[in-house]
């Protein structure tokens, strides 16, 4: 069991019973589907738990002194090991790593959020600091990231440094180059990120702007060997913008960064620190390429996998979309709901093969595969079976107001106002979708997701709650706050992974 998981199911428990009793009796099969959904949630993230994941990577033998890496070896005879890390998955990996090493590790600093930190001591020159509270940086995490960069300055040919990266890791190691203020530099990724720009864009400017993004904690460390081992948040897996490829070469362009800003018109606003350092130009540091090794050892396909398991096992017939979703909000949401739609009328039998698949195809949903179409088992299972339909990825909201949410639980609500819209193509089905972070935090709130369904609008009015006043203000936390008494809040506290999204669409026919 990962360290969340008990108090998982318990919170799960808890609101399986309230929402049995907050439903008609007509409405059973809801609190199942509900229940459901959870459980295939948590097996997904418990798939990426990071000390299971690092068992999987590392492997020591003492006799001989041999650490094997991802099938790569090193003799740590003579070999110091110095232990890094910034993330929120990193404190299970950190420890993992402790208990592999054991005493080879001659001083270690991880930064973990604030609020996650575990009392266990393995090793006592590993040191966890925590910081960045409500995935913002701050100075304990700025305090956090100068340590690391005198640790990695100060290293030998004789040394190895693992690194330890994940989701997160970006806040919890901001350096900025001088003079630019922690504050400055904030401000400016908060007004990118509130404008609309997607991670791609934000750790652009990230890497920019930082003493140890961009590949510079690896040139830091020269002339040690650098071997890193990643979590992945991001879609398609791009080492050079996960945590901002503190490890990894950077090839942008100088200008990209001013480009990006100037995109969403805030380049004028800068302060002059800002300017400054984006205008200089790049001292040309060659990156030890020799020296490197980056290794992904976790990923959203993973956690999409076990999905389609637990899925499966529950009776579903799971189908795996995508783990590329991006793009804004809305039009995923969109996309949700016509998805529904098509699914709908292919179990109807009002919509043949051919035009199924260029429905899918149509639909503004990034990296959606349509193979399972050309499976004859699966298209005449998808009549006699309920669906759960699995995807994943990363999704951008624009900020509207002063209300308090996420991207996952905003996704959530949308998808319920737009298939309120058109309700009447759903008559004969249920249709329910669970989109939660499986790092367990979504935006600055202490949930992960939500799942919204096809009467949520309706049932809301009941209670005086009007979906549309919450949407208006990206107040989509407090919507489930209230609604059921949050019996559709997905609420786990840090899991300490972080995998980007999981996205379950669930499609049942009423009996």
């Amino acid at each position: 069991m990962f360290r969340n998981q008990t108090k998982f199911l318990v919170i799960a428990q808890i609101k399986h019973r309230q929402y049995c009793t907050s439903l008609p009796a007509s409405a059973k099969m809801a609190k199942a589907i509900v229940s459901d959904l959870v459980q295939i949630f948590q097996s997904s993230v418990s798939a990426v738990q990071p000390d299971k994941l690092i068992k999987n990577t590392i492997k020591y033998d003492g006799t001989t002194d041999q650490l094997t890496i991802a099938g790569d070896t090193y003799n740590l005879l003579n070999k110091n090991v110095y232990l890094v890390g910034a993330g929120k998955a990193v404190q299970k990996m950190a420890r993992e790593v402790e208990y592999l090493l054991g005493d080879k590790i001659k001083h270690g600093i991880i930064s973990i959020p604030a609020g996650s930190k575990s009392d266990i001591v393995i090793n006592k020159y590993v040191r966890y600091s925590e910081g960045a509270k409500n995935n913002l940086p701050d100075k304990c995490a700025e305090a956090t990231a100068i340590k690391i960069k005198k640790l990695a300055s100060s290293l030998t040919a004789n040394d190895l440094l693992l690194v330890l990266i994940s989701g997160g890791g970006s806040a919890l190691m901001p350096l900025p180059k001088e003079p630019i203020t922690l504050d400055e530099k904030t401000d400016l990724v908060r007004k990118l990120a509130y404008a609309g720009a997607d991670i791609v864009e934000l750790n652009t400017v990230r890497k920019r702007l930082s003493e140890l993004k961009g590949g510079q904690l690896a040139i830091r460390a020269q002339p040690a060997d650098v071997v890193t081992l990643i979590l992945s948040d991001i879609v398609g897996d791009p080492l050079n913008l996960i945590a901002s490829g503190p490890t990894v070469e950077n090839t942008d362009n100088p200008g990209t960064a001013i480009d990006i800003i100037k995109k969403f018109s805030l380049f004028d606003q800068l302060p002059l620190s800002v300017k400054t350092v984006l205008n200089e130009s790049n001292e040309l540091v060659e990156f030890p390429r020799s020296k490197v090794k980056n290794h992904i050892i976790g990923s959203n396909t993973i956690s999409i996998r076990e999905a389609m398991t637990e899925a499966e096992k529950l009776g579903y017939l799971p189908i795996d979309l995508s783990n590329q979703v991006a793009g804004n909000i809305i039009d995923v949401a969109k996309g949700y709901a016509k998805l529904a739609e098509v699914f709908c009328e292919v179990i109807a039998g009002t919509l043949h093969k051919a035009e199924f698949k260029a429905t899918i195809e149509s639909l503004n949903i990034p990296g959606i595969s349509t193979q399972f179409i050309d499976n004859d088992e699966v298209m005449s299972c998808l009549k006699s079976k309920d669906i759960c339909l699995v995807l994943g990825g990363e999704i951008t909201v624009e900020v509207k107001g002063s209300g308090k949410g996420g991207r996952n639980q905003q996704l959530s609500l949308e998808f319920s106002n737009i298939l309120h819209r058109v309700k009447e193509k759903f008559r004969d089905f249920d249709v329910y979708l669970l989109s939660a972070g499986t790092d367990g935090i979504d935006g600055p709130t202490d949930a992960a997701g939500a799942i919204g369904y096809l009467d949520l609008v309706s049932d809301s009015k009941d209670e005086d709650i009007d979906v549309n006043d919450h949407l208006d203000n990206s107040d989509s936390y407090n919507f489930y706050k209230k609604f059921r008494e949050g019996d559709l809040h997905v609420i786990t506290g840090h899991t300490n992974t972080n995998v980007m999204d999981i996205h379950l669409l669930v499609i049942k026919r009423k009996k």
